[in-house]
């Protein structure tokens, strides 16, 4: 396993490159970078742009881990218009596009959103949520196979998939090694223990981001600095060993990345992280 760090903790203005350069320079292995409607990297950001970053992450000794895009909260495969779920499947493959140009193995998605944490009514069932979710995915895994990029959908707080049985079960449904977990072990701590989930998904498992999460505090207030929340990074990191996952663990949230960096550090080998001020998780 090795560290690496989202492209959201870096400042909205710096350009890719910089997130890159910035990245190594705190001494990463690893950079996800983002990209949405808008901003310095789209979903119609050509080819070879993709492929300058890779060259620049090469030049930097830093691996481009994936891709990630909020996009899928809002327009996603279960999406009650049609128009959104079109949208959804063409993100997706200008995702899959862009991650075989840069050397990503991976992109990050949100196959659908029954409902935020705040939200009074649903916006699709689960029952729909489930079928539509299963009908693009057994579309898109052929998809990813012929760019050699792998599908991960990460658990959120989309009142979806809220177990790591329904996970797995979706996974399986899908039956392709293109199409994993992106696991996230700050989301799930307040509905779950990331050891357990580790432990039902095993090989599933295609990502990991690295947050942490304060039991003693709801919402969104418990998202907190590494080593100071309720998540048991010895055990996760012993899950995670036992199911022969080596891959990045990805922090995603605000903080000095130089610190965040010896934190995950000392995730890996097996140290609880010091305390630190100055790192804000986010949902």
């Amino acid at each position: 396993m090795f560290s690496a760090i989202n492209g959201w903790t870096f400042p909205a203005s710096l350009r890719p490159e910089e997130q890159i350069s910035q990245a190594a320079a705190a001494g990463f292995g690893g950079v996800e970078l983002t990209l949405g409607v808008d901003g310095p990297l789209t979903f119609d950001t050509p080819a070879p742009r993709w492929r300058e970053l890779a060259a620049a992450a090469e030049r930097c000794g830093v691996t481009i881990v994936g891709l990630a895009s909020a996009v899928f909260f809002q327009r996603n495969y279960a999406s009650p218009a049609e128009d959104d779920r079109r949208f959804a499947l063409d993100a997706t493959l200008r995702m899959l596009d862009a991650a075989a140009a840069c050397g990503a193995g991976a992109i990050l998605v949100v196959t659908a959103v029954v409902g935020r944490p705040e939200e009074r009514a649903p916006r699709v069932s689960y029952a729909d949520a489930l079928a539509r979710s299963i009908e693009a995915l057994e579309r898109l895994r052929h998809e990813a196979e012929a760019r050699s990029v792998a599908i991960a959908i990460e658990n959120v707080w989309n009142k979806f998939l809220l177990s790591p049985m329904e996970a797995a079960d979706l996974v399986d449904r899908i039956n392709s090694p293109w199409v994993g977990w992106y696991l996230d072990t700050g989301n799930l701590t307040p509905f779950g223990y990331a050891p357990d989930w580790i432990a039902t998904l095993g090989g599933r498992i295609t990502r990991v981001h690295v947050k942490d999460y304060d039991l003693s505090k709801p919402g969104r207030a418990g998202f907190c600095p590494l080593g100071l929340g309720s998540v048991d990074w010895p055990a996760v990191r012993g899950a995670l060993r036992v199911c022969g996952y080596d891959g990045p663990l990805t922090y995603e949230g605000a903080g000095e990345p130089a610190v965040i960096r010896a934190q995950l550090e000392a995730i890996i080998r097996g140290e609880i992280p010091s305390q630190a001020d100055g790192v804000q998780n986010g949902a």
